[in-house]
């Protein structure tokens, strides 16, 4: 950061006659805030855009949903049982000078569930996901214009397109199953169930095409997600038939870990790609260029996915987000709340506090992530979280903003000072 040496302060030496200055007011903090912030970025001043505010309480979760779309969900005013109801918003679509006050198109009671999933299936259609139901995780399909409930089914919605569904249901005593469900019939198409099993998904351009499956037994099986059919299927290691695998789609490989290595096999096929010697693997991703291997005791492997090599390798107490051959964006849970820094693939080197943003949960598919700092009795100052330019970006400053932020197709909802939820267009 640049630090600008304003010179110094003198005073006059005869103090009589003069008075105490008042604290500048929260008014005078927010344009001398963006002030700093344009200076900093070295942008213009920003025009004018799309800013709402959404009237809430401090224990309310608000849902980017897509397709123009907000949702709200909160306790029940007046009522002492646990009762929350959710609330539909319309997207503003005019730029504003000061954020509009956000109206409730309907809404409707949930019980004291809790909300897991919520998501526009299409232009008429709101997907819902509760736990915390009567009968433990269910999914309800809504009509987004009035909140009506089209059809109910048992599970968590996985994987939403706008002609399928997929739902997993968790059973204690009964099998796991993968459910693929009709959006507009709620009709059940096809399922599959385990004593246990761990199901990973492949899209394609339209959608998903197919969904792999690690059973308890250690088999792996490669579905058809339209019609359930058994596409491949890799058997138990003869070997070590006792030993437990879990597969993840990434790309198009097939990435399986066990309690000694990970292997890739392509997705159409089954043909072994790489295998490489890890012990102890407890997580497979994704994360950027690189395939991320988590190992309780030694920290993340960053894996090619060409070859299967250990690039290098970011120690305990990180969660990687996004890697490249030189740099890693990561949480580190050392600190308290976690926070999102950069460290260097060389060194290791773990980050400065200077370092350190709030996460903006991310709920669509962003090219970078982004971070949030707070500037108390202002705002929150929005950065782009690139590792491979190695310093975030400032872009923006959301005022009012404390924090609690998500962000989604070229939206951003951030927790307000005042409990309500802020709404505003992302810049670029």
């Amino acid at each position: 950061m640049t630090v600008i040496d304003l010179g110094d302060r003198t005073e006059p030496t005869d103090s009589r006659g003069r008075r105490r200055r008042p604290p500048p007011s929260r008014s005078f903090l927010v344009p001398v805030a963006l002030v700093v912030l344009l200076a900093l970025t070295g942008a213009a001043p920003p025009a004018p855009r799309m800013q709402a505010i959404l009237p809430s309480s401090l224990s309310a979760q608000v849902f980017l949903t897509g397709g123009g779309q907000i949702v709200a969900v909160k306790p029940v005013t007046g009522v002492a049982d646990g009762s929350q109801e959710l609330l539909a918003y319309r997207q503003p679509e005019r730029a504003t000078g000061a954020p509009q006050q956000l109206t409730a198109l309907w809404r409707t009671t949930i019980g004291s569930a809790q909300p897991m999933v919520v998501e526009r299936v299409d232009d008429s259609a709101l997907l819902l996901s509760l736990t915390g139901t009567d009968a433990g995780v269910e999914t309800m399909l809504l009509d987004s214009r009035t909140g009506q409930r089209r059809w109910r089914q048992k599970g968590v919605a996985v994987f939403i397109a706008s002609h399928l569904i997929l739902l997993q249901t968790y059973e204690r005593q009964d099998l796991d199953r993968v459910t693929a469900v009709d959006v507009a019939s709620g009709r059940e198409l096809w399922s599959v169930s385990s004593k246990a099993f761990w199901p990973s998904y492949h899209r394609d351009p339209a959608g998903i095409d197919v969904v792999v499956v690690s059973t308890v037994g250690g088999d792996v099986e490669v579905l058809d997600a339209r019609s359930g059919t058994r596409r491949g299927r890799l058997p138990a290691d003869a070997d070590d038939p006792g030993d437990q695998r879990y597969a993840s789609v990434i790309g198009d490989l097939v990435v399986v870990r066990s309690s000694s290595a990970v292997a890739a096999y392509q997705l159409d096929g089954l043909a072994r790609r790489w295998r490489t010697d890890v012990q102890s693997v407890e997580l497979i991703y994704s994360c950027g260029a690189l395939i991320c291997a988590s190992s309780a005791g030694s920290g993340v492997h960053l894996l090619d996915p060409a070859t299967g090599a250990i690039q290098w390798t970011v120690g305990e107490g990180f969660d990687v987000l996004h890697a490249g051959d030189r740099r890693a964006l990561v949480v580190d849970h050392r600190q308290r709340p976690p926070t999102v820094a950069t460290i260097e693939a060389g060194t290791g080197r773990p980050p400065t506090a200077d370092d350190s943003w709030d996460l903006a949960q991310d709920f669509g598919v962003a090219s970078h992530p982004l971070g949030t700092r707070s500037i108390p009795d202002v705002g929150a100052v929005l950065a782009r979280l690139d590792p491979a330019g190695g310093q975030p970006r400032r872009i923006d400053l959301l005022p009012g903003a404390v924090g609690n932020c998500r962000h989604r197709d070229g939206l951003i909802v951030c927790r307000r000072r005042d409990g309500n939820f802020g709404l505003w267009q992302l810049r670029d």
